[in-house]
């Protein structure tokens, strides 16, 4: 901060440094080897993607916008400067009211794109899953029903029990306890769909068969 003349503290907070820190503070004060990859899965974790993204106003929001007042004056803007267009006899009046109509034009594209920047930070993600239809408004609700519920079945099983107000020795209170249990217990650093569990520890591809150790 000192030599690159930053006057605000908050300046290499806000502006230079990284948000997320790669610095691996557990194995600098144990004197281990630092890990690189502290925040990979973090990163690929936390992208926000929605597919059902809308390219274009729907047009309702469309007709909205149109009885808007300033929409409207552009739109009135084009339609004078078009006649100012057809009666101009000079070659050079006509390119200048081009111009002037082509920035009016871009103004009131600019209307319609803010329009659906707005509407796009409200859009919710609507799809229907196994447990029925759901509003995905967040980001880590759709990475759970994406990926998941298909490598891990007690956590897919638990996402239907848990909510459940039911006795706690009934068969889905049982279930539930169960998949805690196995969570609690399994190895957690690999999670396999069912088609894939190793056998006896080895692949269950038949033509690769590698043990499977790590």
């Amino acid at each position: 901060m000192k030599f690159a003349a930053h006057r605000n503290s908050k300046t290499l907070v806000g502006h230079y440094l990284d948000d997320m820190s790669n610095v691996d503070g557990a194995a600098v004060f144990l004197g281990l080897e630092p890990r690189r990859d502290l925040t990979e899965d973090f990163r690929s974790a936390s992208m926000k993607r929605n597919p059902d993204l809308q390219h274009s106003l729907p047009r309702k929001c469309l007709d909205d916008l149109r009885q808007r007042r300033d929409f409207t004056d552009l739109g009135e803007q084009i339609d004078n400067l078009s006649d100012q267009i057809m009666a101009t006899i000079t070659e050079k009046g006509r390119q200048e009211l081009k111009a002037q109509r082509r920035y009016v034009y871009d103004q009131r594209q600019k209307l319609i794109n803010e329009e659906l920047a707005n509407y796009r930070m409200t859009q919710r993600r609507v799809h229907t899953t196994q447990c029925g239809v759901d509003d995905q408004g967040e980001w880590h609700r759709s990475y759970f029903d994406r990926v998941v519920r298909r490598m891990v079945p007690e956590r897919d099983r638990l996402a239907r029990t848990l909510p459940l107000a039911v006795p706690l020795r009934s068969p889905e209170g049982i279930s539930a306890l169960r998949d805690l249990i196995a969570l609690r217990t399994n190895d957690s650093r690999v999670a396999y769909q069912e088609a894939l569990q190793p056998i006896g520890g080895r692949c269950p591809v038949p033509t690769c068969s590698q043990e499977m150790k790590e």
